[in-house]
């Protein structure tokens, strides 16, 4: 017995008409290409003009993320689609893989940014930026960090892991470009090496922060279980139904943000196979009720066999 919940898991949604969550992130990342664009084409023109290694790295990086926010998009529009014959579970995976492509992209770059920066402390470059460079930092780390607080709200009103790995790409770039103004002021004093010991601290920080977050998509795409939180209630849902004696075999598929419930449930062995299916529909019932995280819950029915050994 098979139960489905939302209009967005229904086989009868379509691709044309994205769903709620789905509009959300599409918003949200619209919007980071048109701040990552002009963050680009800005801190470009003023690292040229004044001559700042540190400001035309930072264009370079805004010019990436332009390129990452196009994948989070194409992600979100083909995930969304409803299932269909050869994809039962829909195209969520597609989160999760986008999300994976985010995190290796922060993982790569941070190592490489930290070769970078450890060959700059043992070669002295020294350079003299201009003044004005440092209020176009300021203005970059004020714009990407309130695109990042809003990349971060959808992100956890959708549950969605590609728009969350985003944001964190996004706050990376805070940090990025608040190393660049501490390295821009200090290389103005003199201090020529504070440039790439700041980049270095950052760096260090970006290949964690992306490592974890190809952890976790990993995860996601290896049908990983859910957290003991959710297990513990989707089975509370499912034991509180009258007539349920004994829940096992609980196993959950997930599909980006949606989850698949697969579980066996021990009824009295004396009743009729129509009460016995009615028990399982309101298991159903109870769980897409309780849970919003799932989307569809299969039920199994089998007799009460006793006491187990």
């Amino acid at each position: 017995m098979v139960r489905q919940s939302t209009p967005d898991a229904h086989p009868g949604a379509t691709a044309e008409a994205p769903e709620p969550r789905t509009l959300q992130g599409l918003k949200v990342t619209w919007a980071a290409i048109g701040v990552n664009l002009l963050l680009a084409l800005t801190k470009g023109a003023g690292g040229i003009l004044g001559a700042s290694q540190a400001l035309l790295a930072d264009a370079l990086n805004s010019l990436a993320d332009v390129a990452t926010d196009i994948a989070i998009l194409f992600a979100l529009r083909f995930a969304s689609r409803p299932p269909d014959p050869g994809h039962p579970y829909g195209h969520g995976h597609l989160e999760p893989a986008a999300s994976f492509g985010v995190g290796l992209t922060i993982l790569l770059g941070g190592l490489f940014l930290l070769g970078r920066s450890a060959w700059g402390l043992w070669t002295p470059q020294p350079y003299q930026p201009s003044l004005f460079t440092l209020p176009l930092l300021v203005a970059a780390i004020a714009l990407k960090e309130g695109l990042c607080r809003a990349t971060l709200r959808a992100a956890r009103r959708t549950r969605n892991m590609a728009l969350l790995a985003n944001a964190w790409n996004q706050r990376l770039d805070v940090f990025s470009s608040s190393a660049a103004f501490a390295g821009v002021g200090l290389a103005l004093l003199g201090h020529w090496w504070a440039d790439a010991l700041a980049a270095a601290g950052v760096a260090g920080l970006a290949a964690w922060v992306g490592a974890r977050i190809v952890q976790r998509a990993l995860d996601e795409l290896m049908d990983a279980a859910p957290p003991e939180e959710v297990l513990g209630r989707i089975r509370s849902a499912i034991e509180g139904v009258e007539g349920v004696r004994n829940v096992h075999a609980l196993r959950i598929h997930r599909a980006g943000h949606r989850l698949f419930v697969d579980v066996h449930i021990e009824v009295p062995p004396e009743i009729s196979v129509t009460d016995g299916h009615a028990i399982a529909h309101q298991g159903q019932e109870s769980v897409l009720a309780q849970v919003s995280e799932v989307s569809e819950v299969h039920v199994h029915i089998e007799p009460d066999r006793g006491p187990k050994a």
